[in-house]
C-alpha cells in the first residue's frame, strides 16, 4: 500500500512529535505498520496518522469494515416507541408519543446507558418541522430511516456501493461520493450530522468549511468522534480502541474539534461527553493490547454484557461526565454557522 507523509497537523498546521509507533490494525486486518504523531499547541492536540495510506489506495483499509455489514432497522416495537418518546420529551419531537411509552420513557432516569443509546439513536438532534436532513457517511441507512420515520426529509451520503445500495432499498434517498462532489445549493439542510466519519478524512476543515455553506443560517451540526481525553485512551494508550489506525487519519482532542469547527465558521454551541457503550470498547482495548499487534481480535457487539469490572469502569467514566469531566469515549459537538 501506498504511504503519503503527514508532518504537520492537518487541523493547526503546526509540527508534533511522534506520540505511537508500530501500530498494527487488529480489527479488520488492513496491511501495515503505522505511527501517529500529536500536534504541540495545547490548543489543538490533536492526533495523526503520519504517514497515511494514499489517498488512491484508501480503499484497501476498508475491505472488512462494519459498515459493509447491512445493519437491519431497529424494530419498530414498544421498546422502539419508547426511544422516540424519550427523544421527544428530550429533543422536542412531535407526533411519536404514546401514553404507555411516554410513561415507560420517564424510567430512563434510572438508566443513564440508554438515554445516551436512545440520545445517540436521534443523532442528538433537536426537532425541526419538515426540516431536511443530511447524513454524511450513513452507511447502509439504519439510523437515517429512523430519522425518516420521525418526520425528517431525510438525505444520505456514503462511499460504499453496497451500503447505498441497502439504504435504497430501505426506500431512502442516499448517494454515493463525497460531499463536495455532490454540489449541492447553499443553504440545502437544516441539520447535517456526521458520526464516527470525521476521523476518517484527510481535510477535516474543509469538510466542515462545506457543511456550514450547506446549512441554513440557523441550522445544527452534530459530530460525534472518538475522544482522546477520554478515560480508554489514558487507560489503554496505544492499544485504545479509538485510535484504529490506519482508517482513523485524526483522532481529536476536544480541543482540536473546537478549533476544528472554528476554522471553518462553525459557532460551537454545546460539546457532552458520553460512556454509551464505554465497556465494549474498554473489552476491544484489552484484547488489542493482549494480541500485541499480532493478528485479529474479536470484536464485542454493541448492548451485550462486557466483564463486570469494565462495566463499573463505564460506570465510574460516566460518573466523570457527569461531573464535568471530558473522560467520554465519545465527544459530541453540537454547532451552528458563524
Amino acid at each position: 500500500m501506498r504511504t503519503v507523509a503527514q508532518a504537520n497537523c492537518p487541523i493547526c498546521a503546526s509540527p508534533g512529535s511522534l506520540l505511537y509507533s508500530n501500530l498494527t490494525d487488529g480489527l479488520y486486518g488492513a496491511q501495515g505498520s503505522w505511527q501517529m504523531r500529536q500536534c504541540h499547541r495545547p490548543e489543538c492536540g490533536a492526533l495523526w496518522l503520519d504517514p497515511a495510506p494514499h489517498p488512491d489506495d484508501l480503499a484497501e483499509v476498508y475491505k472488512d469494515y462494519y459498515t459493509h455489514n447491512l445493519v437491519s432497522d431497529e424494530p419498530l416495537g414498544f421498546r422502539a416507541s419508547v426511544k422516540d418518546a424519550f427523544a421527544a420529551r428530550t429533543l422536542g419531537y412531535e407526533g411519536v408519543q404514546t401514553r404507555g411509552a411516554r410513561l415507560a420513557s420517564l424510567l430512563y432516569v434510572f438508566s443513564p446507558r440508554r438515554s445516551e443509546w436512545a440520545l445517540y439513536k436521534r443523532f442528538y438532534l433537536p426537532w425541526v418541522k419538515d426540516g431536511r436532513l443530511l447524513e454524511i457517511g450513513c452507511g447502509s441507512g439504519a439510523q437515517l430511516a429512523g430519522m425518516a420515520r420521525l418526520g425528517w426529509q431525510a438525505t444520505g451520503l456514503d462511499f460504499d456501493p453496497r451500503a447505498v445500495e441497502a439504504a435504497r432499498q430501505r426506500g431512502l434517498k442516499v448517494e454515493i461520493g463525497d460531499v463536495r462532489q455532490r454540489a449541492y445549493p447553499d443553504a440545502s439542510f437544516e441539520a447535517i450530522v456526521m458520526t464516527h466519519v470525521i476521523e476518517h478524512v484527510f481535510d477535516p476543515v474543509g469538510l466542515l468549511t462545506e457543511c456550514r455553506r450547506l446549512l441554513t443560517p440557523r441550522g445544527t451540526l452534530v459530530l460525534v468522534t472518538p475522544n482522546t481525553a477520554s478515560l480508554g485512551h489514558r487507560r489503554y494508550r496505544d492499544s485504545w480502541r479509538g485510535l484504529e489506525p490506519p482508517r482513523h487519519l485524526v483522532v481529536f482532542s476536544p480541543q482540536a474539534l473546537r478549533l476544528a469547527c472554528q476554522r471553518a465558521g462553525i459557532e460551537v454551541s454545546e460539546v457532552l461527553y458520553s460512556a454509551r457503550d464505554a465497556a465494549n470498547l474498554f473489552l476491544s482495548s484489552e484484547r488489542l493490547r493482549a494480541a500485541g499487534g499480532v493478528g485479529r481480535i474479536e470484536l464485542p457487539e454493541a448492548n451485550r454484557n462486557p466483564p463486570w469490572r469494565l462495566r463499573m469502569l463505564e460506570h465510574i467514566e460516566r460518573l466523570g461526565c457527569a461531573l464535568g469531566k471530558p473522560w467520554g469515549e465519545e465527544q459530541v459537538l453540537i454547532g451552528h454557522p458563524g
